[in-house]
């Protein structure tokens, strides 16, 4: 969710940017330094490009570490309190949902809502 946050206001910066660009209207004139000082606007296209860059690189790591972590194994073991036969199955964190998962062999497997998963993470 995170993630998709970051990139919708990186998208709208990103437009809005080029939007003022663009509605700018360039006519030939002299120009007069003395007005606008050069450091100004040097230092204000420096910092809009640092803010681009710390965003796409904040975006790239969470990126990253989200997707380490749904790759993540882990040992489930399904505890069911009308059977005795608990089963244990080895998963990856992201191919576990609300109602079933998907084993590291492919087995589909379906969880009852009697039934409780007990998580235990390798290393």
């Amino acid at each position: 969710m995170l993630t998709k946050i970051l990139l919708t206001v990186l998208v709208i910066a990103g437009a809005w940017f080029l939007l003022l660009k663009r509605t700018r209207i360039v006519q030939p004139q002299a120009i007069n330094f003395t007005d606008k000082p050069l450091h100004n606007w040097l230092l204000h296209r420096y910092i809009l490009t640092g803010v681009f860059v710390v965003l796409g690189l904040g975006l790239l790591s969470y990126s990253v570490w989200y997707w380490r972590d749904q790759h993540q194994v882990v040992t489930v073991r399904i505890v069911s309190p009308n059977a005795d036969n608990n089963g244990e199955y080895r998963v990856r964190k992201g191919d576990i949902s609300d109602s079933k998962m998907v084993t590291l062999d492919g087995i589909h497997i379906r969880f009852s809502t009697q039934e409780r998963l007990a998580i235990i993470e390798t290393d």
